[in-house]
C-alpha cells in the first residue's frame, strides 16, 4: 500500500492521542490543538484498518506493530522538526508546530539521526512531550556526519543528488551547466578510472577527479 503523507498523520494522530488515553475518533478530533492539526475521519480509520495498520473494537482505536511504527517514525520527524526551529532558529512554539507539520515528511530518513545528534538528543519537543528515540540516542552519538559531499568520495555504484557546484572558475561552471549538471540532478557513479564516469538523465559523461571534487552531492540511499 502506499502509505501517503494524510494517512501518516492519522497514524501519528492516533499515537500522540494515545500517550494520554484511550484512542478513539472523538478523543482525536477533540484534541485538535498544536499536535493533531489534520481531520481524520471514519473513512480513514476504515482503510488503515482493512490494511492492518490500525485495530478497532466498537469505538477504541489502536496501532497494530506496522502501524506504530510507521507512526512513531512519523511523530519522531515531527517533534524533531520542531526543536530545530524553536532551539535553534527561535521560532515560536506554536509555529514550530505548525511548521514542524507541514515539513515533517520531508525531512529523509538519513539525515533524521544527524538532526537529532545536532540537537543533543532532546528527550521531548518544545511542548514537553515525547520524542521517540532513535538509533543515534541509544549511542549517543556526538558527532553528526556531513549529508554533503564532494562526488569524488563516492564508491561505483552509489546513486547521488547534485546539491551544488563549487568550481574553480566560471568556465568550468559553465561547462557543466551546459552539460546538464545542474543542482538537483540525480548521478549514478558508474567508475572512478582512469576518469569518473557519470550516467545521468540517459547520459554517460566522463570528468576529470578535480572537477568531480567540485560538485557536491547528497547521496541516495539504496531502497
Amino acid at each position: 500500500m502506499n502509505m501517503n503523507d494524510h494517512r501518516e498523520n492519522v497514524l501519528e494522530a492516533v499515537l500522540m492521542v494515545s500517550e494520554i488515553g484511550e484512542a478513539t475518533i472523538a478523543e482525536i478530533k477533540a484534541a485538535q490543538s498544536e499536535d493533531v492539526q489534520i481531520e481524520v475521519t471514519e473513512e480513514d480509520i476504515a482503510f488503515l484498518v482493512s490494511q492492518g495498520f490500525l485495530v478497532r473494537e466498537a469505538d477504541k482505536i489502536a496501532l497494530t506493530e506496522k502501524g506504530n511504527d510507521i507512526a512513531r517514525q512519523t511523530l519522531r520527524r515531527h517533534r524533531l522538526a520542531e526543536m530545530l526551529l524553536f532551539s535553534l532558529l527561535g521560532v515560536d512554539r506554536t509555529l514550530a508546530s505548525e511548521i514542524g507539520c507541514r515539513i515533517e515528511h520531508g525531512i529523509r530518513e538519513e539525515m533524521l539521526d544527524g538532526v537529532c545528534t545536532l540537537l543533543g538528543h532532546p528527550s521531548n519537543c518544545p511542548h514537553g512531550r515525547p520524542i521517540p528515540p532513535g538509533r543515534c540516542c541509544a549511542a549517543r552519538q556526538t558527532v553528526v556526519e556531513s549529508q554533503i559531499i564532494p562526488l569524488s568520495t563516492l564508491r561505483p555504484g552509489e546513486r547521488a543528488r547534485i546539491v551544488y557546484i563549487q568550481p574553480r572558475s566560471h568556465a568550468r561552471l559553465h561547462r557543466l551547466t551546459s552539460l546538464g549538471l545542474n543542482p538537483g540532478v540525480e548521478v549514478r557513479l558508474h567508475r572512478r578510472k582512469p576518469a569518473f564516469c557519470l550516467q545521468f538523465e540517459g547520459t554517460e559523461l566522463a570528468i576529470d577527479p578535480g572537477v568531480a571534487a567540485d560538485i557536491q552531492v547528497c547521496r541516495i540511499p539504496v531502497s
